[in-house]
């Protein structure tokens, strides 16, 4: 629940501060205090648009800073660590709170912190919406709304059914966008299959079976210098048989005899012994290089050939003559994969038409149960109603089903029916025309739904507009019920509700060098009943009115 806030140039607001507790607070003043004011500063922490028109006369900037605690709010602090927000404090009590501040530049820039950690304006209204529900003088008119209505009734009737019409509908919706490509994309899967099998061709007419290109390209290159080696072939020969090899087997009987006087020599002949070993097997080599060496035409051509065919695919495909075989590895398996494609075209028919029938199966559950809670919800209106002095008015809520097209919420269209009178045939809420009564029928179906809310701090801004005397002391009663199990806040101007809080807050306004500053004030039980005696007798306030302030304080404590 809200514990503390506190505002700082705010419009008219110079600093004030509220401590708050549970139960219910009403918030009263002089029409133009300044109340609206300070609900629009809750709101613009809670991530409200910023305005810089919001920023107080002559200062830079507005900040405003609440703080909840999160005690009997579990699900709140595990989406805070979720969101990496929590408060670490080692301090408990510190930890269980949650510190929000928001603040608005004149240069129009807002900053946002939640346990002094910056988010952004979407995380913070996220958050808020967990921790109050704001409900304004004129909620009736979003609940005229087709999809409000909807939400309003699947609050109260809980959303697990609706959670599995929601999976089983993305479901669907998934596996026929899944067909609706696989259709759109059949003509370009075919085109594409054409061109893998053309350029796969040109591959199988490459034909150079298991030889690797480095090997054609070194071969080719061996015949085409084939005159050149046979040349230095000859020439080699010739300096080995003329020079070189005489040479050597000459200097061997001379190192022989030298090995007989000088043993240290023998390696020196071992080493002339192996050259002239080494020298006739080159001679060997070179005469079998020679002999292996021909002139096969057709040998070339074909070289030449397949060589002028790798250059072109090379080029065509952008890629060197290396990589052309894994290209086409790659190639012949996009070509595989597109001839049996995981999923054909009747496969996923056949899933659209399964997952069709799961949701029509969880909406046709989902509507038995919407049209339970809805006779339940209808009842605790119609009752709330009549209490608000509206004897014999009936709530009603008309549920239609289509079954043509699936959606994410179901296929129930969900209308609000009302007759405010004995005799009146129910029509939609949307067209009755009393002010009055829609306001005490919004407020019964607020009341009627808190408890599906979830939400600890409820706010309730003249929502008893329109209604008086015996009726605003109903609707009072009945904001002091909520406040017994949960915080209720209430800007009201009616004495007959504010005498039922449990805590009374003063909103004033006063002028001071020529500006206008509000103030709001936490009443004692004695400045409490002279508020309310005002809220009686206007600006003179007389003994009596202060009697007549007390005993409605009295009846409002011994009636709880």
């Amino acid at each position: 629940m809200l514990t503390h806030l506190h505002i700082k140039h705010f419009a008219i607001i110079d600093a004030s501060e509220l401590e708050l507790t549970s139960g219910m607070s009403a918030l009263t003043g002089e029409t133009g205090a300044g109340k609206s004011i300070l609900l629009d500063a809750l709101g613009l922490v809670l991530g409200a648009r910023a305005n810089i028109d919001s920023i107080q006369d002559g200062a830079k900037r507005a900040d405003i800073t609440a703080s909840f605690s999160l005690e009997q709010l579990p699900a709140v602090k595990q989406w805070l660590v979720e969101h990496e927000l929590e408060n670490i404090d080692d301090d408990v009590s510190v930890a269980d709170e949650c510190l929000i501040r928001r603040t608005l530049d004149r240069n129009g820039k807002s900053r946002a912190t939640v346990n002094d950690i910056p988010v952004s304006v979407q995380t913070l209204r996220a958050l808020g919406e967990q921790l109050v529900a704001i409900h304004g003088q004129h909620a009736f008119q979003t609940m005229v709304k087709p999809a409000d209505q909807r939400n309003l009734l699947d609050n109260f009737a809980g959303r697990a059914q609706l959670k599995k019409v929601s999976k089983a509908f993305h479901a669907w919706q998934e596996a026929q966008a899944a067909l609706a490509t696989h259709e759109q994309n059949a003509q370009t899967r075919a085109q594409r299959i054409d061109l893998l099998s053309f350029q796969l061709q040109e591959f199988d007419d490459l034909d150079i079976g298991g030889a690797a290109i480095a090997d054609i390209e070194s071969e080719h290159r061996w015949r085409a210098s084939s005159e050149r080696i046979m040349s230095l072939s000859q020439d080699t020969l010739q300096a080995i048989d003329d020079t070189a090899y005489p040479a050597l087997t000459q200097s061997i009987p001379l190192l022989t005899e030298l090995v007989q006087i000088d043993e240290r020599m023998r390696e020196a002949l071992d080493l002339m012994e192996s050259a002239c070993i080494q020298v006739s097997e080159t001679t060997q080599m070179v005469r079998s290089s020679m002999n292996n060496l021909d002139h096969d035409d057709n040998r070339m051509a074909w070289l030449d050939q397949k060589l002028a065919a790798l250059h072109r695919l090379s080029r065509k495909h952008q890629t060197d003559m290396q990589s052309l075989p894994e290209l086409e590895s790659e190639l012949r398996e996009e070509y595989d994969q597109l001839l049996a494609p995981e999923q054909n075209q009747d496969a996923l028919k056949q899933e659209c038409e399964a997952l069709r029938s799961v949701y029509d199966t969880e909406s046709a559950k989902l509507t038995r149960h919407r049209k339970k809670k809805a006779k339940l919800l209808a009842k605790t209106i119609t009752d709330a109603m009549q209490d608000l002095s509206m004897p014999g008015g009936v709530f009603d809520i008309a549920i239609q089903t289509h079954n043509d097209q699936p959606h994410v919420h179901g296929n129930d269209v969900i209308t609000f029916m009302v007759s405010p009178n004995p005799g009146v045939k129910p029509a939609p809420l949307a067209k009755i025309a009393s002010g009055g009564e829609l306001s005490r029928i919004s407020l019964s179906m607020q009341l009627a739904t808190l408890d599906s809310h979830a939400v600890p701090t409820l706010i309730f801004d003249e929502v008893d507009t329109g209604v008086g005397g015996a009726v605003a002391e109903k609707v009072g009663q009945l904001l002091r019920t909520v406040g017994d199990h949960s915080q209720v806040l209430c800007v009201t101007h009616l004495p007959q509700v504010a005498s039922q809080a449990h805590h009374h807050f003063q909103i004033s306004k006063s002028v001071s060098g020529g500006k206008t500053r509000t103030a709001v004030e936490a009443l004692d039980k004695k400045a409490t009943r002279d508020e309310i005696a005002r809220m009686l007798g206007g600006a003179k306030i007389t003994a009596k009115t202060r009697q007549h302030a007390q005993e409605m304080l009295d009846s409002a404590a011994s009636a709880s």
